[in-house]
């Protein structure tokens, strides 16, 4: 599957990190940076669908280190969750929560937003 995710400044893959397959979201998330695609292939990963992003209290499923490294504990390799972006379109979220998730990952290119 090809996702995408937009930095503010530069990409370096990371457990944590969020992808969607809506090229223009990711592109809204980098404002004037960089949008990375990648391909990732979920085969053997343990993909957990959640709960998706809480606009009132602007948190997402796994925004802090201490959930991530609770959820790889119990087994848990991508979250799958409904979020939207900041200009408020609706799109799917993958995290990636294991360093098993990202050696899943093959980056395809990065290039800088228009």
């Amino acid at each position: 599957m090809n996702l995408f995710h937009g930095a503010h400044t530069s990409f370096a893959l990371h457990a944590g990190q969020c992808f969607t397959d809506d090229d223009k979201s990711a592109e809204a998330y980098a404002q004037s940076g960089v949008v990375a695609e990648v391909e990732i292939s979920f085969t053997g990963l343990n993909v957990q669908h959640v709960g998706g992003y809480d606009r009132d209290e602007d948190d997402a499923p796994a925004d802090r280190e201490s959930d991530r490294a609770a959820l790889e504990a119990a087994g848990v390799d991508v979250l799958v969750f409904d979020d939207e972006d900041e200009m408020g379109r609706a799109h799917t979220t993958w995290r990636l929560i294991s360093n098993r998730a990202v050696g899943a990952v093959q980056v395809i290119s990065v290039n800088p937003v228009d």
